[in-house]
């Protein structure tokens, strides 16, 4: 891992079985403290895999991750929570929980084995949910939530968990423009404020709305990395996607 780097990938290599062509092969990259990464591809290019081997929940099958210079395989999982928050692109609930017991949950790692939790516990639920103007509903049931509003608690989570890292799947999919905007004005301040996210996207637009580095996967390796800013050109485009892109100016929430 070179200096600066906070989290790095070396070679990672990945696949289900020995038999199929591998999902990730040999991608390597490094994050700086505080940057944002927008993971990027066609279906299927491995995104989701990549995001979940470099938050630790997969391990790849050759390579090696590092977190702030040590290798993340050596992290207990409370340590790791304590580091790095997932925000999974489907999550299915067991029970109807009440937002604040949800959000709350975000604070386990901070919290001894089978402890309530505690006043600090209950302040930084609700800051977190404050801070995506979600305060009005800590009382609701999950249940009761539109599928915009659950994401921002789900966000919520995150944040009340207190890691340094936030690797966000598809965070503005399947949104409403105004939800989705919230989400990528809510991503722009945590940026600012010097949070560490990683993220994947379809959303061209989100990419360079939040700036940063992003990478497009593509044929199980990294086909190309640079600025987010760089996701304009349509030229790169077409040649990582093998389809003609082209600059129009249309309505965006971004």
């Amino acid at each position: 891992m070179s200096e600066g780097a906070y989290l790095s990938a070396q070679d990672i290599s990945f696949g289900w079985n020995e038999e199929e062509q591998p999902v990730l092969n040999s991608v390597s990259l490094e994050i700086a403290r505080g940057q944002t990464l927008a993971i990027l591809g066609p279906n299927g290019a491995g995104k989701t895999t990549l995001l979940s081997i470099l938050s630790g929940r997969l391990r790849p099958r050759a390579g090696a991750v590092q977190l702030d210079g040590r290798p993340l395989a050596s992290y207990s999982a409370r340590e790791r929570a304590r580091h790095i928050a997932f925000l999974p692109q489907l999550e299915k609930l067991a029970f109807n929980y009440r937002v604040l017991d949800f959000v709350l949950m975000g604070r386990t790692p901070h919290m001894e084995t089978l402890a309530l939790p505690g006043l600090e516990d209950e302040a930084a639920a609700r800051e977190a949910l404050i801070s995506l103007g979600m305060s009005a509903f800590e009382a609701r049931s999950i249940g009761e939530l539109s599928g915009g509003e659950f994401q921002l608690v789900r966000l919520a989570r995150c944040l009340a968990q207190g890691a340094s890292i936030l690797f966000l799947d598809e965070p503005a999919s399947m949104l409403d423009p105004a939800h989705a905007r919230h989400i990528a004005d809510a991503l722009q301040a945590l940026t600012q404020s010097g949070k560490t996210i990683i993220y994947t996207t379809h959303d061209i637009g989100l990419g360079i709305f939040l700036g940063g580095r992003a990478l497009i996967l593509g044929g199980s390796e990294v086909r190309w990395r640079g600025s987010a800013e760089q996701l304009r050109d349509p030229q790169m485009l077409a040649e990582v996607y093998g389809i003609s892109f082209s600059i129009k100016e249309l309505p965006s929430a971004f």
